[in-house]
């Protein structure tokens, strides 16, 4: 970065050009963000997360090795093991307060650094939160059978019965309804309601397809708070779950109809190459085999987080609810961000939602997909 203008001014203020340029900008907040790999930064406390390092302007070169992005100011962040509690908490703090004090003279970052609300989930904007909650669905609509299978004990731990699903399966269509017609047919004309339910899921979590990605090379989903990137291929996908439910139900592609357009999409799914491959890998695999081959053949939606982002953190949305008044509210309990925003979103729906007696039947159809999971739970207990 080319820092001349800021050093310059010594007598004026150094801040005044610079921050506006990186500070405020959320796209190269996320990049500083991006740098923080799970090798190069592990351990630490949340006060030290990357949310928090990126907001004063840093980025990591080396393991515990930080860099200002601006001043190019070194800080090495280690944590050397210590038994002693009060000396951990201590050098935790020190850091803290490093992070501010290690630029260089006249950096900008002490000062100016990125605003709080790039690092939270927008809690307290709605609309924001259904619009991001489209987009993210559309993306993964892309992916088609390619997405992740979701073991049925996981959506039990969640709590996402079939009511809160065909809540939110409605408000997406009804979201699609205000879109440009355009943008509304990339989707209806697409996905089975499996694919449907799936990415509904996901996108609740957080999670959207790799913009970054032409369509159809990988099958990678990433998270734009953590910055994770996660290949689909070492999960059990859609395609593959409903193989092994045909050879083992006697199921046919009638269960899951597609939405208008493409009746006969699973009967071409077979004649794919890369999607016959997948298949052999799979069936290598039996889903009644070791319990940790069962556990890695499914994607975790919220596990798969980093321990430290906002979708299963929750204390950022804590502090900045309490931006307001430094009292916490003891009777809110503390949950995690996309807990938090699934309830914005099922109350955004009820509060708007009229008598609805011909929306496609979205409440019966996330019903079928419910059966075929309580279908493959029974057979990777049997």
């Amino acid at each position: 970065k080319d820092t001349s203008a800021t050093s310059q001014s010594v007598n004026g203020s150094p801040q005044a050009e610079q921050p506006s340029l990186e500070s405020t900008s959320k796209e190269a907040f996320f990049s500083r963000v991006e740098t923080f790999s799970s090798l190069k930064w592990a351990g630490k406390p949340p006060e030290l997360s990357p949310l928090v390092c990126a907001k004063y302007g840093w980025v990591t070169v080396e393991c515990d090795m930080l860099k200002c992005s601006s001043c190019q100011a070194f800080l090495c962040a280690s944590l050397q093991p210590a038994f002693d509690f009060d000396r951990y908490k201590q050098r935790c703090a020190e850091l803290k307060k490093a992070l501010c004090t290690a630029h260089e003279k006249f950096c900008f970052w002490p000062d100016s650094p990125s605003p709080d609300r790039f690092g939270m989930l927008p809690l307290d904007e709605p609309a924001i939160l259904v619009s991001e909650f489209l987009d993210r669905f559309q993306s993964l609509c892309h992916l088609d059978l390619q997405l992740p299978s979701l073991r049925p004990e996981d959506l039990k731990t969640m709590c996402l019965t079939e009511d809160k699903l065909s809540l939110l399966l409605h408000l997406l269509e009804d979201e699609l309804d205000h879109r440009t017609d355009e943008r509304k047919t990339t989707i209806k004309l697409g996905s089975d309601i499996q694919v449907h339910v799936t990415a509904c899921i996901l996108s609740v979590c957080g999670w959207a397809c790799s913009s970054s990605l032409e369509p159809m090379q990988l099958s990678l989903i990433t998270c734009s708070q953590c910055m994770r990137k996660v290949g689909l291929w070492g999960f059990q996908q859609i395609e593959s779950s409903m193989t092994d439910l045909d050879a083992s139900f006697g199921l046919t592609s009638s269960l899951i109809p597609g939405l208008e357009g493409r009746p006969e999409r699973l009967a071409l799914v077979p004649e794919s190459p890369r999607r016959m491959m997948t298949r052999s890998q799979d069936a290598t695999f039996s889903p009644g085999s070791e319990q940790d081959t069962s556990s890695r053949s499914f994607f975790d939606p919220t596990s798969q987080h980093r321990d430290w982002c906002p979708w299963v953190n929750i204390t950022l949305g804590k502090e900045s609810r309490e931006n307001g008044g430094t009292e916490p509210d003891a009777s809110a309990p503390a949950e995690p961000g996309w807990k938090a925003v699934l309830t914005i979103l099922l109350a955004h729906k009820q509060s708007s939602q009229p008598a609805e007696t011909d929306s496609m039947s979205l409440s019966e159809k996330s019903r079928k997909v419910f059966r075929i999971f309580r279908q493959w739970e029974s057979l990777c207990s049997s």
